[in-house]
Formats: C-alpha cells, structure tokens, sequence
C-alpha cells in the first residue's frame, strides 16, 4: 500500500488520447490525468504507479509503450480501423482525509452507503482513512469503419464502465446505455457522472437500475468523461474504507 500525497482520493482521474480520432498508422498519444472539471495534472509514466497500461483487442492485450518518466505517459500506432480500448490501472493507494474534506467528497460521489454509516456509528466528525484503486478507460476512433471494435468488451477491472453501444457509432442528442460492473456483476444503486469538457459543470447524474445499466444523453460534441465510484467499508489496522474508482473517456464529433 502506497501513500500518494500528490492528490486526494476525491480527483477525477481519466486517459486520454491525442487524439481521440485518427487515422491507421498515425502514433496516438497517451496521458493520465487528476484533476477536477475536466482540468488537471498529466502524470509521467511511472511503473511503480500502475498495475496495467495496456490495449485490450478481443481476448488478448498488448502493453502499452511509454518510457520511464515519459509525459504523455504511453502511445500506440493502430493498424487496423475502429473502435481501439486502451486501459490503465493504478496501484493502491491510501489516503488520510480531514473529516469535512471526506464528508463532502461523499456526497458529491452520491456515497450514500459511507454517509449514512457514519453517521450510524456517529462517525462524521471524523477523518476518512481510505484505501482506494483507479480504473481507467479510454475509446480511440481509427478511420471510420470498423475492423474491430473493442468498445463494448469488458477488461475484467473491478469496477468497469462499459457502453452497451459503441459512443462513436452516435450522434448529437443520442441517449447511450451504461452498464457499471463490480468484479464482473451489475451493481444497483452507483452513481455514475457523465460530463463533456466544453461544459464541466454541466453534469448528468443518474444511479444504475438493477442491472447496473444507467442511460446519458450525448447532447454536445467534444470529449467526453463518464466516472463512477464504489465505496465499502472494510476494518483493518489503517483503513476503515475501500474505494473503487472507474472512469471512460471517448469523443463525439
């Protein structure tokens, strides 16, 4: 376990590609990124910091390459057309969060499990001690037909977003279905924010159904970032919570 002091648990975390739409034989850059509203610090590549950068094609991934200390952190040079998946997956990390810091953050993740359990046990006035893991995706649109097409294919992170369509398929004002897995199974009741970076602050927040589907409108062009967070608490020596943080990027022309 791992204490990053660099951020706090309650940053977005996303790829993304530059640029998201390319052409067969064109290098497509990498970079990682904390931050909030769309904005952000880009991390150098680091092996240290992740279990898995890599690109996923059917049943089979390729590591992504990136220098050590590189900045965007990976690329990749498509030979195929298509929808490409590439993901990224950090260590665990642990985090110490003053109690009106973690308290907030909680609310606006929509952690109602965490917020109503503190406050059971009496608890809000108390620091968050948090183990969490970030699970990140990002869509890449080769040419306009489709050799392949990735974007619907789960990758077997914990917490995963996947698209029941693929984005790049769809046009201004579609609606796109989500469906949000936990360790391979629909989870009820997670909020998922969906947000473009033309409008930061215009989010669409809607809780998964039953079978962890949750529908967005894709009402603006430009790059698009879906999150969603699972909290649960666990009891240890230095934790009293486990986070998952999930997060997709893609673009819409």
């Amino acid at each position: 376990m791992i204490l990053w002091t660099g951020h706090s648990i309650g940053h977005d975390f996303w790829l993304e590609a530059h640029p998201f739409y390319t052409e067969n034989n064109q290098t497509v850059e990498l970079s990682v990124h904390v931050g909030n509203d769309y904005a952000g610090d880009s991390l150098p590549n680091i092996t240290q910091w992740y279990s898995d950068f890599s690109r996923y094609q059917s049943n089979n991934k390729t590591d992504i390459a990136g220098e050590l200390g590189r900045d965007p952190a990976g690329y990749f040079t498509p030979k195929k057309t298509g929808t490409h998946l590439i993901g990224y997956q950090s260590i665990w990390h642990f985090a110490h969060i003053d109690s009106d810091t973690f308290n907030k953050y909680l609310l606006e993740e929509g952690l109602i499990n965490a917020i109503n359990d503190r406050e059971a046990n009496q608890q809000t006035d108390q620091a968050g001690k948090e183990n969490y893991i970030r699970h990140a995706k990002a869509l890449v649109q080769v040419g306009n037909q489709w050799e392949v097409d990735d974007s619907t294919h789960p990758i077997g992170y914990e917490l995963e977003i996947i698209p029941l369509r693929n984005p790049y398929k769809s046009s201004i004002n579609d609606l796109l279905t989500i469906k949000i897995l936990f360790r391979g199974k629909p989870v009820q009741g997670l909020q998922l924010m969906a947000f473009n970076r033309n409008t930061p602050k215009a989010i669409q927040k809607s809780l998964s159904n039953k079978e962890g589907e949750v529908t967005i409108k894709l009402n603006q062009p430009g790059d698009w970032l879906l999150k969603t967070v699972k909290i649960y608490r666990i009891y240890d020596d230095e934790a009293d919570w486990q986070s998952h943080l999930a997060s997709m990027t893609f673009s819409l022309q």
